[in-house]
């Protein structure tokens, strides 16, 4: 308890110092809890574009029905095929009419016996598009196969790249957050370098002497940790309406409470490793001068 009250003692008499490490700290965590959630929420939507891309196989005008029926019986029985849609002649007219309807010559030039029978196949995971591509163009019925693979593939490589970038400035930002409060604590530390002598004269181990310090290393990451999490809690709060919009049929709002309890409880997990680690390093590295 004394140690408690040591620690907080401490924080009132330098309130300059402690609201600059608060600060740094509090933008750490509120990136850190941002970043969570952009890495999660990032994840959800390669998970739903990766089944998005089809590949649609045209046939040949002479080919019947019965034919592309029993194609798609054979795709139906692999695994990684997802969805098939059959588009027939009369269908494809139709698709045709309506991309068309504000040209009447266009329409009157095209009937359905010149339009192909297409068949559209998605697949649970990107990387087997190419798979069903190549089972495609392996039938003997069909003529043209068309797919774009490459958009997905650029979609996951920006996403990684920000995942990257975002991970790397995090990354920075824990190690400025460290190095503050190890200063704030050594300053603490130096600044009662003549009472800690009377306390190791007096018989005091390391222990004792150094846990003031690392309770108020602790508290200025909780409390750093607690605010930004308010900060986070209600900027989402307050762009949910339009991510809500932005992202629907995609990530389902507004997210579980389960969801911020986690974050919650993983930031102040994070501050108490964060506040102890650099807190200790300073003081013992202060005690053994």
């Amino acid at each position: 308890m004394k140690s408690f009250n040591s620690a907080l003692t401490a924080i009132r008499r330098s309130p300059y110092q402690s609201l600059l490490s608060i600060i740094v700290l509090t933008i750490t965590f509120f990136i850190a809890f941002a970043f969570s959630a952009m890495t999660i929420g990032s994840q959800k939507i390669l998970q739903y574009f990766e089944t998005q891309p089809r590949v649609i196989a045209f046939f040949r005008l002479e080919t019947d029905n019965k034919e592309v029926d029993t194609l798609a019986e054979e795709l139906r029985q692999r695994d990684f095929v997802k969805d098939i849609n059959i588009v027939d002649k009369v269908e494809a007219l139709e698709i045709y009419r309506q991309e068309n309807q504000d040209n009447p010559l266009l329409l009157e030039l095209v009937t359905e016996d010149i339009l192909p029978i297409s068949i559209e196949v998605s697949a649970y995971n990107a990387e087997d598009l190419e798979k069903i591509s190549q089972i495609l163009q392996d039938s003997q019925y069909v003529e043209d196969v068309d797919f774009q693979l490459d958009v997905m593939q650029s979609l996951i490589r920006w996403t990684n790249a920000l995942r990257l970038f975002g991970l790397f400035f995090l990354i920075i930002l824990i190690v400025v957050s460290f190095l503050m409060i190890m200063v704030t604590i050594s300053l603490r530390v130096s600044s009662k370098r003549h009472s800690i002598k009377v306390m190791k004269f007096i018989g005091a181990n390391n222990q004792f002497i150094s846990q003031p310090y690392l309770l108020e290393g602790i508290f200025l990451s909780i409390i750093a940790s607690v605010v930004a999490f308010a900060f986070y809690f209600a900027m989402l709060l307050y762009t949910t309406p339009w991510l809500s919009d932005f992202l629907q049929d995609i990530i389902e709002f507004p997210l579980a409470w389960q969801f911020f309890l986690y974050q919650f409880l993983g930031g102040l997990i994070a501050a108490v490793l964060l506040g102890t680690f650099a807190s200790l390093t300073a003081v013992e590295r202060m005690l053994k001068k």
